[in-house]
C-alpha cells in the first residue's frame, strides 16, 4: 500500500485543479485503491488560513473541505510518545543541520513543518511537497518527493 502525506502547497494545487495537480495525480495516482493519502491537522490549519488570506470564496472553501473528507487526517493533539519523540529528534537534527544566515543566526525549520515531517515519519508516508523546507530530512528521517 502506497502512503503519502501531502504538504500544504500540494493541497493548494489540488483545490485549484492546476496543471501541477494534474501532473501529481498522473504520476502518483493518489486516488487509486492502493494509495492512502494523509494530511496533518497542521496542514488543514495552514491551508484554511491561506484560503482566507487569498479571499477564496465559499465554493473554493467547500471544495477544500470536500478534499479533506477524502484524506486521512493525522492529529498531533495527543500524547503519542512516538510522535513526540520524532518531533524532538527532527527539531534537534534540524537545528544542527541547517546553515546560518548572513548575520550568523541559525536558520530554523518552521514548527508547523516539523509537525508535518514528524507526522510523515510516524505514518511511514512519503512527503509530497512543492518546496525545499524538508530537503535536509530526505533519506535520513523521511522520504520527500518534491514537485
Amino acid at each position: 500500500m502506497r502512503r503519502y502525506l501531502l504538504d500544504t502547497g500540494i493541497l493548494v494545487h489540488y483545490v485549484r485543479q492546476s496543471s501541477l495537480y494534474q501532473t501529481i495525480e498522473a504520476n502518483e495516482n493518489l486516488t487509486a485503491q492502493d494509495c492512502i493519502p494523509f494530511i496533518s491537522v497542521v496542514t488543514m490549519g495552514e491551508i484554511l488560513s491561506f484560503g482566507i488570506q487569498q479571499n477564496w470564496g465559499q465554493a473554493k472553501l467547500q471544495s477544500l473541505k470536500n478534499l479533506f473528507s477524502k484524506l486521512v487526517v493525522l492529529d498531533i493533539n495527543s500524547s503519542d510518545e512516538k510522535l513526540l519523540e520524532t518531533y524532538a529528534d527532527l527539531d534537534a537534527y534540524s537545528k544542527n543541520k541547517l546553515p546560518s544566515n548572513k548575520l550568523g543566526r541559525a536558520i530554523t525549520m518552521g514548527k508547523n513543518d516539523l509537525w508535518i515531517a514528524s507526522s510523515a515519519k510516524v505514518a511511514n508516508a512519503t512527503l509530497l511537497t512543492i518546496d525545499g523546507d524538508f530537503n535536509h530530512l530526505n533519506g535520513k528521517y523521511i522520504t520527500v518527493k518534491k514537485y
